[in-house]
Parts: C-alpha cells; structure tokens; sequence
C-alpha cells in the first residue's frame, strides 16, 4: 500500500451555482480528485466557500452535494484527516460535517499548523483585510450573530434557503471585475503575510478567497499561496512531507 505522506489544500468550489461548468460536473470533478488522492493523502485541508450557500437547521441542510459527502466520509473511515475552514459563503456550520463525516470545522480567521517543522498558516482568506470595514461589520454583527443565527432558523427551510442563495448571488455579483486581478505585493493577503512574519514565524500561508492562482515569496524564505477558485481553472496546493507545489487538477 502506497504511504500516506502528502496533505492537499483546496478551495472555493462555489458548489450550487454555476461556473464555466455546472455545479454537478464540478462536483463530479471535484469527487474524481479526491478518488485520485485517496491512496497517498494523509490529510486534506478544504479552505472554505467549498459551497456557495451553507446553513444547517437543526434537522435540515442542503439538499443535494451527495457523492462529495459520500467521498469525503469514505476517506475519514480510511483514516484521512479532513479540516473545513468556514468561508464567507459557507459560515453556518454547526455539527453536520463533525457527526456525519468525522470532519473538523474551523471557524478561526487563520489557524497555525507545524508539518515536519514547517509551519503553515491557513485560512480562506476573509477578514485579513483591516479596510474591509463594511464587510466586517455585517459579518460580525449579522452572519456570525447568535441571535441572528438563531431567528434566521426559525424561517421555513424553502424560505430561509430562497433568500440566502439570493443574497449569496447578490455578494458575488457585487465585486467589480478589477477585484479579480492580482494586485501583487499591494494584495491585501499578501500584506496580511508580511505583517505576521514581522511578529512570529511563518513558512507557508495558504487562503483562497481572492479567486485568484497566487504563489509570491513573502519576506526572506517565506510564501504566500492561493489555491484560487475553482470556477474558473481547478487547481490545488500539496506538501508532500519537503516542498510544496501549486499544481492543476488534469483529467
């Protein structure tokens, strides 16, 4: 059996709404990755939006996304790590993923990790930028608001759900197309890395987010990674124990 030593990083499927391709073939697509990493994945790291609108009543979620779910369980029973980082499109998580498919959810800004003495910084790359203020505001004093939370809950299902995918369409549509093009050092993300690296080690920070392909070396040694989005090309980030790649999902 081949060993299990390499950890993958993902993120921004925007699974339920569509891309350069439907929702279902990039979930199948999605599904053929995770069959093709199975045997030599020692853990996976999904770094948030996987979905374009998430909410779990307390006996109700989401329909459909089944063979994703079924994929991801089958490789927790292997024994495969998997972490879920919240994003901005998939923040109301509650014990869903934890109880059905053994995943770990983070709903940290970033959280540091030490693999074979290097230490990661991951996150889905919201709130790193401090002139976000607007963005922060309703983030905080709405979306991640018990008591918001828990009045939202109280909609019907088709109702709740109605609108939140309308208001997830609403904040995707909202970027301007000048949001989408690398701002190289002047990236808010970037300028997040240099700042951490001033105050405490780092050698790798890997976001999505910006739906952007980004790989920029920060400061002396260390490097700043965005896995991108993948309504617009698949890519994904692998450490396999010495390096780590940025590399393209081929089929």
């Amino acid at each position: 059996m081949q060993e299990r030593k390499n950890i993958y990083f993902i993120s921004d499927l925007h699974l339920g709404v569509e891309g350069k391709d439907t929702t279902e073939a990039r979930e199948q697509k999605a599904v053929r990755f995770l069959q093709s990493i199975e045997n030599d994945a020692k853990r996976v790291f999904l770094l948030g939006d996987i979905f374009d609108f998430w909410f779990e009543y307390k006996k109700v979620v989401p329909k459909g996304f089944v063979r994703l779910f079924g994929q991801l369980a089958k490789m927790t029973d292997m024994g495969i790590e998997i972490d879920f980082f919240c994003g901005n499109h998939d923040l109301w998580q509650r014990d869903y993923f934890k109880k059905e498919m053994n995943i770990r959810v983070h709903k940290e800004k970033t959280k540091e990790f030490v693999f074979n003495d290097k230490v990661f910084v991951l996150g889905h790359g919201d709130r790193l930028n401090k002139k976000e203020y607007v963005y922060c505001f309703i983030r905080n004093a709405i979306f991640a608001n018990p008591l918001c939370i828990a009045i939202f809950s109280i909609l019907p299902p088709r109702l709740g759900l109605s609108f939140a995918r309308l208001w997830s369409k609403y904040s995707r549509l909202s970027h301007k197309e000048s949001d989408m093009k690398s701002l190289g050092e002047k990236e808010s993300i970037y300028i997040f890395c240099q700042q951490y690296i001033e105050k405490r080690k780092a050698d790798y920070f890997i976001f999505g987010h910006r739906h952007i392909i980004q790989e920029y070396k920060v400061g002396e040694s260390s490097w700043y990674i965005n896995t991108g989005s993948w309504l617009n090309a698949l890519y994904y980030a692998k450490w396999d124990g010495q390096k780590l790649t940025l590399e393209k999902v081929e089929f």
